[in-house]
Parts: structure tokens; C-alpha cells; sequence
């Protein structure tokens, strides 16, 4: 099996030689990719990184660097499709610089990685992709990464001091850094603001096909948009910046400690630590429900090792999916063609990463119960906090909550 061996990853399912090595497909597809689009990859560690089939966050840097120590020849990559320079930070789940900027793909117009207008950004990509090719799908998973880096460019530039040049030249695949979160404070915590609304509406709106659908169907996916990125993203920040020190990192740029995990408020002598009854209402309603979301959530979502990409497309299938049962019948057929296409674009990302992809996808269509579990939670939370009215939350939320009473 020794002559099996992938030369870069050590993958025993190198069957064939790729461009002069022998190579398993994923990174035959990886070395492929990376000479047609002419990118050019950094690596912040001293020393090489190791590069094998089982780790699924790889630095890009080092893996090209075996693949041309292994005698992968670049000339032997038919052609190029475009000339992104991008230089990528392996291990830098924030920033990447982007050296210069032109089209991956001839049939679609895909805009660069600044931050334009909502109204001229929702028009560039085709809502409806009538084949769904490889290439095609190549294009959507272009379009969900680059409404993500949108959105969190807003949030790095609400809740950091972040220099306005690093907006406009840098690829922001995470919006903070450790320097920039804040102890959560319960007591001055009332959600998602009006900035946040905004933005997420932005990023709303750039959903595929979202003009297909009926004003209450927009609200509803909008709705859901707003609770999913609550959730999802708490957890991929979580991921990006501080699991291993057992801090939870919130949207709003604050963390909470889970280690160990703060008491719950129901505890006899809990009373005593606070001046009043109301300020242990709001301690209970907050804290420990944030805290309950490190296990039910953040754990299963770091076990997928998910890259910044597959994060993208799987926040969007979430959202179609959960909205499917609040859209109207044409609004349903758009909700399944979205998710169709999505799945089959994980679906592309897996077989080109994973030696197992079916098992890989398998996990991460798992994993969506996990969140649709939470957002009922936080539906539920929220319905008693507003009902109860123990936060001055703002009044999207209330009327998001609206139907429940």
C-alpha cells in the first residue's frame, strides 16, 4: 500500500499520478486550483506545518510547498481561469491581503472582496442558475463567502477600532481579534441592536433568488437570518479565536468564561450576590442560556473543522431550510432549489478536502438539528424576556416575537 501513498498528504487512496506526483485527488484538485487562479499563499509559523489527509484545517502555504518538493510540475495544469492574487494567512482565521483582483469566472460577474452598495452587489451574480455546473456552483460559493466577508467587515467596523484600510485590502474571514472582546456585562446586554439589524438585512437581500419571493416570505427568512447568525456565528468565532481558553465569543465582540461554567442562578444562595431581584432575573435569563450553548453548540460545530467557505454555504442552507415551512408555495420551490444547490456545493467542497465526503457531509446535515434545536430555544427566550419585558430590547425583536404571545 507504501506506492498508494499520497506524496503531500499521505492519503492511502493516491491511485494515479496528478501533474508528475503521485497524489490523492483532493490535493491534486488543491494544487490544480491553487496554479489556475494563480494564488499565492503566506504561512505565519516558523517552522513547516504538517500536512496530512486527516486534518481537514491545513495551511495552504506549507501543502503547496509539498506539493512542489513532491515534483508537481505547475506547466502540466492545462490552463488558467482567471488571476486572483490572494494572499492567504494559513492560521489567520481574520485577515488575508488581497494583492490584486479579477474575474475566477468568464460568465459571471462576481465583484471583489470590497464593500459595495447593497443595491449594486445583489445584482451581479444570477439569482437563478438554470445548470447547475461545477463552475456554476464554483460561482455560488464565491457569492456566499463574499456577503459573509461583507457582513463581517460591518461588524469589525462597528464593534473594533480596526483601520479603515484594512476594510478595503483585506479578506475578513473572522471580524475580531482576542485584543478586542469585552467581559459580557448582563446587565447592560439587550441583543442585537439596530446597526445589527441593518446589517443583517444587507446580508439578507444578497441571498440567491431572495427577489423571488413574496414580501411576508422575506420577512420570514430575514427573520430566521437574524436568529441562525445569533447562533451559528457565536460559534465559528468561538472557533476562530478562543476554544482552547473555553471562551464563548459572542457577535456583539464580548465572551463569556464556560470553564467553569457560571452557576445558573438557581442555586440557594445565589440571591445573595445580587442587590436586587430584578438583576437576578436578568442574570438567569442571559448567562446561563449563553453558557448552555458551549455544549449543545459551539463543541459540535468545532468537531466539524469546518474552513471558512463550507461555514458560509452551511449558515445559508440553515437558513432556507428552517424558513421552508413559513413560505408560500412558489416561495417553498425557490427555498428548494437554494438548498439543492447549496448541498451540492458542500458537496464539491468535500470530495475535493475529504477522503471520506459522504461521512463528512453526512455530519454537517447532522449538525443542522443542533441549531434548529437552539434557535427554538432562543425563540423561546426571547418570547419571555420581551413578554416580561426584562430587556430594552429593540423593536425588531419584539416584533419577531409578535406571533408567539
Amino acid at each position: 500500500m507504501k506506492d498508494r501513498k499520497c506524496e503531500i498528504c499521505e492519503s492511502p487512496t493516491a491511485r494515479s499520478i496528478h501533474f508528475g506526483a503521485r497524489a490523492c485527488k483532493a490535493c491534486a484538485a488543491f494544487f490544480r486550483r491553487t496554479v489556475a487562479l494563480n494564488v499565492v499563499y503566506e504561512c505565519k509559523e516558523p517552522v513547516p506545518c504538517v500536512i496530512h489527509y486527516e486534518k481537514r484545517m491545513s495551511c495552504k502555504k506549507c501543502r503547496y510547498d509539498k506539493c512542489i518538493a513532491a515534483k508537481m510540475c505547475r506547466e502540466l495544469v492545462r490552463s488558467t481561469r482567471g488571476s486572483d492574487r490572494i494572499v492567504h494567512g494559513a492560521k489567520n482565521c481574520c485577515e488575508a491581503s488581497v494583492q490584486s483582483a479579477s474575474s475566477d469566472y468568464n460568465d459571471v460577474n462576481e465583484q471583489k472582496y470590497s464593500t459595495p452598495s447593497p443595491v449594486n452587489r445583489t445584482t451581479d451574480l444570477p439569482r437563478t442558475i438554470i445548470e447547475s455546473t461545477k463552475e456554476n456552483r464554483r460561482a455560488v460559493i464565491e457569492h456566499y463567502k463574499r456577503i459573509e466577508v461583507e457582513l463581517n467587515n460591518r461588524r469589525r467596523i462597528m464593534y473594533t477600532d480596526t483601520r479603515m484600510i484594512n476594510v478595503f485590502t483585506t479578506v475578513c474571514e473572522c471580524p475580531f481579534e482576542k485584543k478586542h472582546l469585552k467581559p459580557l456585562n448582563y446587565k447592560e446586554y439587550a441583543g442585537n441592536s439596530r446597526a445589527d439589524f441593518i446589517m443583517l438585512y444587507d446580508y439578507t437581500i444578497a441571498f440567491m433568488q431572495f427577489d423571488e419571493l413574496q414580501p411576508f416570505e422575506k420577512q420570514a427568512l430575514y427573520r430566521y437570518v437574524c436568529g441562525v447568525d445569533a447562533l451559528l456565528n457565536s460559534a465559528y468565532f468561538t472557533c476562530c479565536l478562543s476554544y482552547d481558553e473555553k471562551m464563548m465569543v459572542l457577535n456583539s465582540c464580548e465572551y463569556l468564561c464556560v470553564e467553569p461554567m457560571p452557576m445558573t442562578g438557581e442555586e440557594p444562595w445565589a440571591q445573595h450576590l445580587f442587590a436586587n431581584s430584578e438583576d437576578l432575573d436578568k442574570y438567569k435569563s442571559i448567562v446561563p442560556r449563553k453558557a448552555a450553548l458551549w455544549k449543545s453548540l459551539v463543541i459540535p460545530f468545532h468537531d466539524l473543522h469546518l474552513q471558512f467557505d463550507e461555514f458560509c454555504l452551511l449558515k445559508a442552507l440553515i437558513c432556507w431550510h428552517i424558513s421552508h415551512y413559513k413560505l408560500g408555495e412558489n416561495g417553498r420551490k425557490v427555498c428548494s432549489r437554494q438548498r439543492d444547490l447549496l448541498i451540492r456545493c458542500l458537496n464539491d467542497l468535500a470530495s475535493e478536502r475529504s477522503s471520506n465526503p459522504e461521512e463528512w457531509l453526512g455530519n454537517v446535515i447532522l449538525f443542522m438539528s443542533c441549531v434548529f434545536q437552539q434557535l427554538f430555544e432562543l425563540v423561546n427566550s426571547l418570547v419571555m424576556i420581551t413578554f416580561f419585558d426584562l430587556y430594552d430590547y429593540d423593536a425588531v425583536v419584539k416584533e419577531f416575537t409578535e406571533e408567539y404571545y
